[in-house]
């Protein structure tokens, strides 16, 4: 079978292809988008059906082609890809946050959702174009979805905006997806921006998304009945649910509103369900009817008398705690508790030379701004080791670094290689926003210039419908379980530095996120005040921080610094005790600490890299006599011959009668070869 449906944009000039092709033609189904020269294969499997699990078992992979973008990537050893990138991880994210909550809550079949980027030209982001395909895959796999979605990536640049571009130096970088009617994923990063900027960068990539909503659509799904969901066996998990409550007598809204943080008697009934062995095969349903009243009990208890289940108000910030320089030998530290939430955040300050290498199909370079971030078990109360980071770390860590890196000084004015990792200790709910509040905090204490702190809040939703709900500030527990949203925002009390949105539900409308970001804001600018009383400026270096110093000399004169083989730059680095990083334009970092010698160090590099010039006149000491000339030392390490022919204009039978092994001549540079050597006259100085 091979089908072909072509999406023309009718306001951006720009179209893309899908084909239904045989490529993987032992898969469900394989769907290639093409946009100018990039090529996507997308492929859907399903599984059997698993009803005991409590969630949807969709697995979403997105791998990136070396091939793609014509290079030969890998470790020297190993010629081929290896793990995904982090850019390929956060792009199997992105799809998985955008399509899960589309799926029927009682949908139960596995499935394996692959993009696989094939051909990329870097005109537009492919995790987009990878997005598109998605959705239309699905679509016509024949999924009983709640709508086909669209997705766009927004830039504002210079008072601008522009769609589906792939461009550098931006205020704003906004990718987000929704259905005709809701947005319901963002992914955003922004340079303090205006949240009016924002939300008219929504507004107006949501006129194009409804367009692609409208396409798909219009297209008839291939296997419209082939996936079905068996809605009486849900029907009888409810009466088997009524019937087990009834025999128990719990008291739901009681378990679940215990007004004591971290309290989770809601589990306890979860659990007695699952020891039930009458259920026999019901039991996945009972579990799923038994969530569903919870959440019931959530949105009516909320809605109806405002009170949360800890007892807080809406807009009420949990109890917050906050110490710096806990950790004497880390370059800088805090500890940032808001509630059961409690992170500890470190940083790290070393050389520009130690700066983290990044290589995928869209970006080679160093990045020098890193921001890592564990959630291991214990910090649920729970057994287990830690294995790696796993997607959920590496997003989150990225998504605090992304909050934070505008804010970092650039390099020419603090020349550190900065690691930020935080560690959470202890989690209930918006664990990422609290480590930006963190991170910001242990900036500070690092002595990194921050001109401002950062700080991020998760504002969660109760959902009836459009007309009826409630918007819950600083989320916790049962509020992320039962919630129909995670809107996470971080920025300074000028704007937005990052945001990323998850729902449950079909997504928001424009009015309900211009609500969201006022409530994030009026979270943000309480947090920030808190933080900065506790330190509003960078403190100094820590003493245990690498000293760094930076010098300029002529990209020319790198080769002298270095010297044959290296021996120049090692004798340098011996005799000073420290380290150097060189880089081509000529900037030259000396890192070490107070046992390192800065100034001879300097003073050596200066003046081997001083610019020696022909004609100039120059001092120079003898330090060698040979039958043919003498070596003079006119700088550390910058030497040259003085030819006997150049020493006078009479014949010379004994080199030593005119010269001696310490004098100190005046000479004329009469020539520099290629290579850096230099030749220089005495008998042009003296005349004779």
């Amino acid at each position: 079978m091979k089908k072909n449906f072509v999406y023309q944009s009718p306001k951006y000039n720009y179209e893309i292809e899908f084909e239904i092709n045989d490529w993987a033609e032992r898969s469900f189904l394989s769907l290639l988008t093409k946009f100018k020269d990039t090529r996507i294969l997308t492929i859907l499997n399903f599984g059997s059906e698993i009803p005991d699990l409590e969630f949807l078992p969709l697995t979403v992979d997105y791998e990136e082609k070396f091939y793609a973008v014509g290079k030969i990537y890998g470790s020297r050893f190993i010629r081929r890809e290896g793990k995904p990138s982090i850019n390929a991880i956060l792009n199997a994210r992105l799809i998985d946050r955008a399509i899960r909550p589309l799926f029927p809550p009682i949908f139960r079949k596995q499935l394996h959702l692959v993009n696989i980027v094939l051909s990329y030209d870097f005109s537009l982001d492919p995790g987009v174009l990878a997005l598109l395909g998605s959705s239309l895959a699905l679509h016509l796999a024949g999924i009983p979805l709640i709508s086909p979605i669209g997705a766009i990536k927004v830039i504002y640049k210079d008072g601008e905006f522009f769609f589906n571009q792939n461009l550098d130096d931006f205020q704003m970088e906004l990718l987000f997806s929704a259905t005709s009617n809701k947005v319901n994923m963002i992914e955003l990063e922004g340079k303090e921006i205006k949240e009016e900027i924002v939300l008219e960068g929504l507004k107006l990539g949501f006129e194009e998304i409804k367009n692609f909503v409208s396409f798909v659509k219009s297209i008839e799904p291939l296997f419209k009945d082939q996936i079905k969901i068996e809605e009486d066996l849900f029907n009888q998990g409810e009466a088997a649910l009524n019937k087990f409550l009834e025999e128990n007598k719990f008291d739901l809204e009681k378990k679940l509103f215990s007004f004591e943080e971290g309290d989770r008697p809601w589990q306890e009934v979860f659990e007695l369900v699952n020891q039930e062995e009458k259920f026999g095969e019901l039991k996945p349903y009972v579990i799923n009817a038994l969530n569903r009243r919870f959440k019931k009990i959530f949105q009516e208890k909320i809605l109806k008398d405002g009170i949360r289940p800890d007892g807080r108000k809406l807009d009420e910030i949990r109890s917050l705690k906050m110490e710096i320089g806990i950790l004497p030998r880390v370059h800088g530290s805090a500890l940032f508790m808001r509630g059961l939430t409690h992170i500890l955040s470190t940083v790290t300050l070393a050389a520009p030379g130690e700066e983290l290498w990044l290589r995928d199909i869209e970006y080679e370079g160093f990045k020098r701004f890193i921001h890592h971030y564990n959630f291991p078990p214990f910090s649920t109360g729970e057994l287990g080791s830690s294995k790696g980071p796993s997607r959920r770390e590496i997003g989150h860590g990225e998504l605090a670094e992304k909050a934070l890196r505008n804010l970092i000084p650039p390099q020419e004015e603090f020349p550190y290689t900065i690691r930020v990792v935080s560690e959470v200790l202890s989690s209930n709910g918006s664990t990422s926003m609290g480590s930006v509040c963190g991170s910001s905090l242990a900036l500070m204490d690092a002595g990194v210039p921050l001109k401002k702190h950062i700080a991020g809040i998760s504002i969660g939703m109760v959902y009836q419908d459009d007309d009826n709900y409630k918007l819950l500030t600083d989320i916790q527990g049962p509020e992320d379980f039962f919630g129909a949203m995670d809107f996470k925002v971080a920025g300074t009390d000028l704007g937005i530095t990052a945001i990323q949105l998850d729902v449950k539900i079909e997504g928001l409308t424009l009015k309900q996120i211009e609500e969201t970001f006022e409530k994030a804001k009026q979270a943000r600018i309480f947090l920030l005040e808190k933080m900065s009383s506790l330190i509003e400026k960078p403190k100094s270096l820590s003493i245990y921080a690498p000293q760094i110093e930076v010098l300029k000399i002529d990209p020319l004169k790198i080769g002298l610094v270095i010297g044959t083989g290296g021996r120049t730059i090692n004798e340098i680095i011996a005799a000073t005790n420290v380290k150097i990083d060189i880089h081509p334009d000529g900037l030259l970092y000396i890192i070490g600490d107070k046992n390192s010698n800065f100034e001879l160090a300097k003073n050596w590099i200066k003046s081997i890299a001083e610019a020696f010039n022909v004609g100039d006149l120059v001092k120079g000491k003898v330090t060698k006599i040979l039958p043919f000339g003498a070596i003079l030392e006119l700088a550390p390490n910058r030497t040259a011959l003085l030819h006997i022919s150049e020493i006078t204009n009479k014949k010379i039978e004994n080199i030593e009668e005119e010269i001696k092994i310490g004098d100190e001549l005046l000479v004329m540079i009469k020539n520099i070869s290629e290579d850096g050597k230099i030749y220089v006259s005495l008998k042009d100085v003296r005349g004779k």
